[in-house]
């Protein structure tokens, strides 16, 4: 979280938090977006309005982005739709929560007073989130996991009511209120895989390693061909202090995507090497 946010401190998070802070991240944003005049606001998923189907598109392309954990291509895809659609409230909304993530306190006030400052015509659920952005503008720390619950209610059968539920309980670090809206989200999931990979990084924090584990395995079992996948679980080594193990998935993320940080392969096999005095082969990718 933002180290400075208005009106309150917002404490650095360590390492492996600030890790699954970013996971938790990812699943706010919504699987899916429709046009205003698409869906009535009683349908079984939140509405998503902008006026913009080229917004519409750009919206949808992040949305796998963030499903895929390569935020930075995601927030790109975000600024494409609001040059398309300035006054997209979820894609303000999103940038505002990402912000928060980045720790860009400016950024944050940008996105935020845009998403608040909306034309009318939002959904209830835009709304509702609308009013969520509102309280944490003014707090950063705020409890909106009240906003979470409704929407939860009133739209039981779309993942995207969890996910924000879920941001809003970490924001609090309601860590056991989390693991239930998880267990509960994951009955409805069509794609349950970014949902074990939140719940991997909560027992983590909570250091149930087995259960940890057994989260993270079940994400790599469910999105074999992500390279995520493979990353989460070099970050359960590397709380287990198993370099060597951690340094080998890592590896496997960054021969998956050429374009992947291998700063954390690197800081795993320096670890090995300095904690058990053995040298670790660079494995070529």
């Amino acid at each position: 979280m933002p180290e400075n946010g208005p009106y309150v401190s917002w404490p650095r998070q360590t390492e492996i938090l600030h890790e699954m802070k970013k996971i938790l991240f990812t699943l706010l944003l919504p699987a899916i977006g429709i046009i205003l005049y698409s869906q009535k606001v009683s349908g079984p998923l939140m509405p998503v309005t902008t006026v913009s189907v080229k917004a519409l598109e750009y919206y949808n392309e992040a949305l796998k982005c963030f499903d895929d954990v390569n935020l930075k291509k995601g927030h790109d895809l975000l600024v494409k739709a609001l040059k398309e659609d300035s006054d997209f409230f979820m894609a303000n909304y999103q940038m505002a929560m990402y912000c928060i993530w980045t720790e860009d306190l400016q950024g944050f006030e940008e996105y935020s007073e845009a998403a608040l400052s909306s034309k009318p015509g939002l959904s209830q659920a835009e709304e509702i989130l609308k009013g969520a952005v509102s309280r944490l503008k003014d707090y950063p720390g705020a409890d909106v996991t009240d906003a979470g619950k409704k929407l939860v209610e009133m739209y039981p059968n779309d993942i995207n009511a969890y996910n924000n539920l879920i941001y809003f309980q970490s924001i609090i670090n309601d860590q056991k209120g989390q693991l239930e809206t998880v267990e509960k989200a994951l009955k409805i999931a069509k794609n349950p895989a970014p949902l074990y990979n939140t719940m991997g990084y909560i027992y983590l924090a909570l250091k149930q390693y087995d259960k940890a584990e057994s989260a993270f395995d079940k994400y790599i079992e469910a999105d074999p061909r992500n390279p995520n996948v493979y990353d989460s679980k070099g970050d359960f080594y590397m709380v287990k202090k198993e370099f060597k193990k951690a340094y080998e998935f890592y590896i496997k993320a960054c021969s998956m995507d050429p374009g992947w940080d291998n700063d954390k392969a690197l800081r795993a096999k320096a670890l090995y090497e300095q904690t058990e005095g053995k040298r670790i082969d660079i494995i070529t990718m």
